[in-house]
């Protein structure tokens, strides 16, 4: 029986991304290994800046896409180099310490210039070698991370889970994740054995799986190796760092008086994650909620924060506006696929069909809408626009759909949702639409009650979103939790 609380903190690739921001991060981690009866595991991201498109991970994902197409991209990857060398030579202080991870660095970049020269002269890339290059991100980090903690006087292995899978099928759906936890547990009980005060970093990247990790889990498979690491271990918490204090009931750079929310539970954290609110990938709410693990998002800025919690069934009180709702937060540049049938006495396998060909095409829905010789579909702001064109032709061919009016498609749309338990009523919800003259193309809602969505077109967003929540949080409410500072709040949605 463990005699120690268990934390996993996971770091987002912006809380590490310069020398002030490695500082502060590296001073949580020290903070909680310090206390006598706690033991911490750290998971990272890959680098990276203010702005995602200068992150290590992107910079990455176009070097290989400028070496497919034959274009330059040795600066990319020199750029990746320079902002690990600043963190190097500002942080680490002890001379052979900095070589071995100077090397290292250089190391895993030489591979990456020597796998894209490959690609400029292939000219295609399969979902396995864009694992190659992207897993460089998370191995760099955990291997600078390591270095640093070590040069303040811990021992940190640095855990690399780039070939976890070797050996392993991950195309057996809800089974690999068990496998994972077991081979993972053991890589960890082996550091613990050498050095049973370590401070282990584990890539936040973990291979090879079945269709690209991109594909598979998308961008924010950290998070996932953060709740696995967390499940695998049974830790008591698990901790996320962001530049944020935590979820708000709207998006802050958009709505000037959004509230922090001090917690939610999963059922409505995976709702928000769903409807744009990115508070964690939806795969590690539900890793976390099987493994009953309660998640804390935290500021790394400013650590002493409560920052919100994600616990199952909240025992504290909460105040909720009269129409169940907490949050309303939205997407954009979402495209809204229309098929009209032509026969209603084949509506149920040309669905069937209809579900086979997105499957084929790669296509990720958010919300579908269905009568009886109608369908609409709001496509993911993921899905690539050569696949919605494909879908749209094999759609026409396979279900004999004639003329321009059986598979039409609407670009620049929106879709808001209200997030919330136990919505009674909706009227609210459309009445505040229409005062606003702001036209609903599409409606849905789930079996839950948890959330209420609407496709409106992309310009009526922000003023949807603002009226909602001051009409249905704000004025309805007498409070809704605290305040942050307005820096905190404007991070979170960044």
């Amino acid at each position: 029986m463990r005699s120690k609380k268990l934390i996993v903190q996971k770091f987002g690739g912006t809380s590490l991304g310069t020398q002030d921001k490695m500082e502060k991060a590296i001073s949580i981690m020290k903070q909680f290994a310090s206390e006598k009866e706690t033991s911490v595991i750290v998971v990272v991201s890959a680098l990276s800046s203010e702005v995602k498109e200068q992150g290590t991970t992107s910079r990455l994902l176009k070097a290989a896409w400028n070496a497919i197409e034959q274009k330059e991209f040795q600066s990319l990857l020199n750029q990746i180099e320079d902002t690990h060398l600043d963190v190097i030579y500002t942080m680490i202080r002890d001379r052979k310490n900095r070589e071995n991870i100077r090397n290292e660095i250089a190391k895993e970049l030489e591979e990456i210039r020597m796998f894209c020269t490959s690609l400029s002269v292939i000219r295609e890339i399969s979902p396995r070698s864009m694992d190659k290059i992207i897993g460089c991100g998370e191995r760099m980090s955990a291997s600078l991370v390591s270095a640093i903690l070590c040069d303040h006087g811990l021992e940190s292995p640095c855990l690399n889970l780039s070939n976890i899978f070797d050996g392993l099928d991950t195309t057996q759906r809800g089974g690999f994740q068990h496998t994972f936890k077991d081979r993972l547990r053991l890589m960890l009980g082996s550091a613990y054995a050498e050095e049973p005060h370590a401070v282990p970093v584990v890539t936040g990247f973990f291979g090879q799986v079945q269709h690209g990790m991109l594909n598979t889990i998308g961008r924010g498979y950290t998070d996932l190796t953060a709740a696995l690491c967390a499940g695998a271990m049974k830790a008591d918490t698990l901790q996320v760092w962001k530049e944020s204090d935590g979820i708000f009931t709207g998006n802050p750079t958009k709505i000037d008086d959004a509230k922090l929310l001090s917690f939610v539970t999963p059922d409505e954290a995976t709702e928000l994650t769903a409807f744009g609110n990115e508070v964690l990938n939806p795969f590690t709410m539900k890793c976390c909620i099987d493994d009953n693990i309660p998640i804390q998002i935290l500021n790394t800025f400013e650590p002493r924060e409560q920052g919100t919690m994600v616990v199952d069934e909240c025992t504290r009180n909460r105040y909720e506006s009269p129409h169940g709702i907490i949050a309303v937060c939205s997407k954009k540049d979402i495209h809204v696929l229309h098929l009209t049938l032509n026969d209603q006495h084949q509506s149920l396998s040309d669905l069937s069909a209809i579900f086979a060909l997105f499957k084929q095409y790669n296509i990720k829905s958010d919300l579908i809408s269905t009568s009886v010789v109608n369908v609409s579909v709001a496509i993911n702001e993921n899905t690539k626009a050569a696949d919605i064109s494909a879908v749209m032709k094999a759609l026409k061919k396979q279900l004999n759909l004639n003329g321009d009016g059986g598979v039409t498609l609407k670009k620049d749309r929106s879709i808001v949702s209200c997030i919330g338990p136990g919505m009674s009523t909706y009227d609210q919800i459309f009445a505040c639409l229409s005062r606003q003259k702001i036209n609903i193309e599409m409606i849905c809602r789930g079996s839950s009650d948890m959330s209420v969505s609407v496709v409106i077109h992309s310009k009526q967003m922000d003023q949807a979103i603002k009226a909602l929540h001051n009409d249905l949080i704000i004025d309805a409410a007498p409070h809704v939790e605290t305040t942050t500072t307005a820096d905190a709040k404007l991070k979170a949605y960044e």
